[in-house]
């Protein structure tokens, strides 16, 4: 193994090699059903809150950053209704949506990132 870089590690590792105290980010999302971080390297996560099929909260995309501040990214007036996951490609967030809610209208739906707006409205 090459030398550690700075955010490779997400669960510490204790002297015996047990994992370490779990550190919690952001709270108060409910329903998170999926998320991915931004890039391999990044400490950004989009998380899918899937409201519908609990009938208990949104339907929408949030940036989760690593001090815990959240953002809405994309919300039901966006067309979501049940997003479920949030794969990200390149520039690209795909969204799958299982359309839970009247009229069941499940899809596959696709934004590009923009990497600047992201890490400038990040807490510092």
């Amino acid at each position: 193994m090459g030398p550690r870089q700075r955010g490779q590690e997400r669960v510490p590792v204790t002297g015996t090699g047990a994992a370490g105290p779990v550190r919690l980010v952001a709270g108060g999302l409910p329903n998170i059903d999926d998320l991915s971080f931004l890039t391999p390297r990044s400490d950004v996560v989009f998380a899918a809150q899937n409201g519908s099929s609990s009938q208990n909260g949104p339907d929408r995309v949030v940036v989760i950053y690593p001090d815990g501040t959240y953002k809405p990214v994309l919300t039901s007036a966006d067309g979501l209704a049940s997003p479920s996951a949030t794969p990200v490609r390149g520039d690209r967030l795909y969204i799958t949506d299982g359309g839970v809610p009247e009229p069941h209208d499940a899809k596959l739906q696709t934004a590009r990132i923009n990497f600047a707006a992201l890490h400038a409205n990040a807490a510092h």
